[in-house]
Parts: structure tokens; C-alpha cells; sequence
């Protein structure tokens, strides 16, 4: 079974130290209960920046936009 934390959205390896967190999804007429599991890593999920050439071009500001309620 693949496990995601739920910070970081990565797979959490073998041999990692995770928190499984245990969440009702449904009670059922008979007193029965389905659960749903949650995954966390237990230290610090921290993902590596990728370099200034790696990472996506999002444009420059437009003046023309404006902010909110202050356009021109």
C-alpha cells in the first residue's frame, strides 16, 4: 500500500517514522464503523526548492490590473 502524507503530499518510504491518523467515514445502522487513515510524516516534511533555472516562468506584474477595489 502506498502511503501520502497529507503535508507534504509525498510517499512515505519503508522505513520512515509516520503518524497514522484515523478518521470515521461512515457509521453504519448495526453500530459498525468504517474508517478512513491519514498519513504524516513524524519530522519536519521540508521539500527542496528547486533551482532559479528550474523553476516556472509566471510573468511580470501588469499595472493595468490593479488591485482589488483600486483599479484605474
Amino acid at each position: 500500500m502506498i502511503m501520502i502524507c497529507e503535508r507534504c503530499f509525498t510517499e512515505i518510504g519503508a522505513g520512515e517514522s509516520m503518524v497514522r491518523m484515523a478518521h470515521i467515514d461512515r457509521a453504519h445502522h448495526d453500530g459498525s464503523v468504517d474508517w478512513v487513515y491519514a498519513y504524516v510524516h513524524v519530522t519536519a516534511c521540508v521539500s527542496d526548492r528547486p533551482a532559479a533555472h528550474e523553476r516556472p516562468d509566471t510573468g511580470s506584474w501588469d499595472k493595468a490590473r490593479g488591485v482589488g477595489g483600486l483599479r484605474h
